[in-house]
């Protein structure tokens, strides 16, 4: 499902004006008649009938959203109150128009439109069960302050402890920058129920302050009936992973298949302590489908590795007892371990020692199917991108770094990362010519031209404990075992992680799984999702 910038969705508006003959008539009448029908379907008639509903608008077309829903509204009975806050006289344009219909129909519309009005406001959030959101739309373009900051903070404090109403955004949030996904001075921030979006979803919903509401998960994307060929046409090339979309990956396996079908992924990884690391990859890939995995671990660990694993191989890389691994260990891996592989995960718990980073400086040229790269790799390759860039160039690699590991790797200001995840991203993956999965409670995937992002949204608490990056990369090589492309295995791992741990929130709360009771999981987590699409 695509993501769209405002840019794009001004450009889609407006050539739906000039080149299809459409009118910002019928699309506000589709918006708001559509907002209608939404709020039907999530409270029903009969607790729609018992609720005190307040449409509150502002003073542009996203008002003029909110007019048209109070129609509908009234017109079949629902009796909700409207709020503007400007002068009626101040109304221009088609939100004039849908307002006068609204007057002359004899709702109840109540003007707030100075400081002295302000607490008349309060008396009817005090009284109000479901307040529409239409103060700002898209379109805002400055910091809120003033009379509408106060207007804005009143609904949040009103909403802060009690929970009063639930609050229904039209379009956005108000005050929230549909790009950035930051607030713009102040907006709207608390018990927001659904945001019902026009056109497209937003950009801003699924980063920064638009992330942290939860906003992806709360969206409801309206039809208003643009010609399908815009939408097209001004694509972002960002789209959000959808169930749909990852079900379909997962076919049936063949009733005579052999262990041979389906790859043979060697996990290079651990060092003394950090045993867990190779062991949370290794098993990750086991449990993600690959025939054959083989654990490459310093020799010191390799009885840790032996009595942990039974599904496993494992291979003891010769390390003079030091429990980590040595430059001369690449020669060993490159003679033994290379042939017959699919892919390679390399980095989780290998250390920063420098005979580690030699170590890692010789194998990679070596290796020439896909390699993800995770954890301590990330962390010494950001110690000589120009190898990095390089070694790009010899196999296809996927690089696997959250934020701060981003930040040392790209030398950018984690804040910035964080504030513009998506161009930080597309720019580096184009730059070096790798794959690349940025981790934060959402994750980004980009190909390796930076011309194609997918999001995985959504997040389980579960996963917010050590060990969950190791998994995700034991899944990524798994599934390239198996056969999925590249950017498929990165997109299916990622959200088959967090729908596992979602699956296992019910039994556990939000704390205490663990990475390996989630990766036990994975394939019941695959086997309930195909079966849900199935009835779909």
């Amino acid at each position: 499902m695509e993501l769209y910038f405002s840019e794009n969705l001004k450009k889609i508006d407006e050539e739906s004006y000039s080149s299809f003959g459409y009118s910002e008539d019928i699309l506000m009448e589709n918006a708001g008649g559509g907002c209608y029908r939404e709020l039907l379907n999530l409270y029903g008639k009969s607790l729609l009938r018992q609720s005190a509903v307040t449409v509150i608008c502002g003073k542009g077309n996203n008002g003029g959203d909110g007019f048209v829903l109070s129609r509908y509204l009234f017109n079949a009975g629902f009796n909700p109150k409207t709020v503007i806050l400007s002068e009626i006289g101040s109304y221009k344009g088609i939100a004039k128009k849908n307002l006068d219909i609204l007057i002359n129909l004899g709702a109840e519309v109540t003007e707030i439109s100075k400081e002295d009005k302000i607490p008349d406001l309060c008396v009817i959030l005090d009284r109000t069960d479901i307040l529409a959101d239409a103060v700002f739309g898209v379109g805002l373009n400055r910091e809120i302050n003033g009379f509408f900051k106060k207007i804005i903070e009143i609904i949040n404090d009103k909403n802060k402890e009690l929970k009063n109403f639930d609050i229904i955004c039209i379009d956005v949030p108000s005050g929230l920058n549909a790009d950035t996904g930051e607030f713009m001075g102040a907006g709207i921030v608390n018990n927001i129920k659904k945001v019902f979006t026009f056109g497209g979803l937003k950009t801003g919903f699924y980063i920064n302050a638009g992330e942290k509401l939860l906003l992806g998960e709360k969206t409801v994307l309206i039809d208003i009936n643009q010609p399908a060929r815009l939408l097209k046409k001004h694509r972002t090339g960002i789209e959000i992973i959808t169930p749909e979309e990852i079900s379909k990956c997962f076919r049936d396996r063949e009733k005579t298949g052999v262990k041979f079908d389906y790859g043979h992924l060697l996990v290079i990884a651990g060092s003394s302590g950090k045993s867990g690391a190779a062991f949370m990859a290794s098993y990750a890939g086991f449990k993600g489908g690959s025939g054959l995995v083989t654990a490459a671990v310093p020799a010191k660990l390799n009885d840790i590795m032996e009595i942990k694993t039974v599904e496993i191989m494992t291979y003891p890389v010769f390390d003079d007892d030091a429990g980590f691994f040595k430059e001369n260990g690449a020669e060993i891996i490159k003679e033994n371990l290379l042939k017959g592989k699919n892919a390679v995960v390399i980095g989780p718990g290998i250390g920063l020692r420098e005979e580690t980073k030699k170590f890692l400086h010789r194998i990679l040229p070596e290796i020439k199917v896909p390699v993800i790269l995770d954890a301590d790799a990330l962390n010494i390759l950001s110690e000589d991108t120009d190898f990095l860039k390089k070694t790009a160039n010899k196999a296809d690699l996927i690089l696997t770094p959250h934020f701060k590991e981003m930040e040392r790797l790209s030398g950018i200001d984690r804040k910035i990362i964080e504030k513009d995840p998506i161009t930080v991203g597309k720019n580096f993956a184009k730059e070096f010519g790798v794959y690349l999965m940025l981790k934060g409670s959402s994750i980004f995937i980009f190909d390796k031209n930076g011309e194609t992002v997918s999001l995985q949204c959504g997040h389980s608490p579960l996963l917010a404990s050590g060990g969950s990056g190791d998994v995700l990369s034991g899944l990524i090589g798994a599934f390239i075992c198996c056969g999925m492309s590249l950017f498929v295995s990165m997109k299916c791992a990622a959200f088959i992680l967090v729908y596992s741990a979602k699956n296992l929130e019910n039994e556990y709360g939000d704390f205490g799984a663990g990475a390996v009771k989630i990766t036990e999981n994975v394939p019941k987590a695959v086997n309930l999702l195909k079966k849900q699409q199935k009835e779909i």
